[in-house]
């Protein structure tokens, strides 16, 4: 017995609204890029992540919600059914039979912080105020708690950090830093 499509509410032909794709692990581009060919609009935000591969650290950049895309789409009138079947997604979301609406405030805000590549701008993400408590959680001052002084360019900060009764500022990479 084949499944019915999922119940939508009534609305205009004219009106598009996104949704979620749920997609394969680690197919989330795949889906995008077959989503995009069979015509419909997709939206897959991604941010640079740091990883460490092989002892070294890198910047990848990967999809900023793992395993999900958004797609606009018609409320009625459009076929929808290709989606199911689509090289690397599994369907669209689903909340019982209803496919749920990701409100355009939502997806625009995201628009707003990304760049052309729909890499999503997270620098300052965290805000930390100046003299707030941090603790240094990698590199060679691992384990030590400071004060957070000031942004740098380049995705560094400035701790003031005490050390053997001495009070040091020291450039790190934002990403060694956590709030206390």
């Amino acid at each position: 017995m084949m499944a019915a499509e999922p119940t939508v509410e009534p609305h205009d032909d004219a009106e598009r609204f996104w949704h979620a794709v749920f997609c394969k692990p680690q197919q989330d581009a795949r889906a995008e890029q077959n989503l995009k060919n069979q015509g419909f609009e997709v939206f897959r935000p991604k941010t640079r992540n740091r990883r460490v591969v092989g002892g070294r650290r890198h910047t990848v950049i990967e999809s900023l919600f793992p395993r999900y895309i958004f797609v606009r789409l018609g409320r009625t009138g459009e076929d929808w059914s290709p989606i199911r079947s689509t090289f690397g997604a599994v369907g669209l979301v689903k909340v019982g039979q209803d496919v749920p609406i990701v409100p355009d405030p939502v997806i625009e805000s995201l628009r707003i912080r990304c760049s052309e590549s729909d890499i999503v701008d997270l620098s300052g993400a965290i805000d930390f105020r100046k003299d707030e408590p941090i603790e240094i959680v990698d590199g060679p001052c691992a384990g030590y708690r400071a004060l957070f002084q000031a942004r740098t360019k380049e995705e560094r900060v400035v701790v003031l950090l005490k050390l053997l009764s001495a009070e040091r500022t020291i450039e790190v990479p934002e990403e060694y830093i956590r709030k206390v």
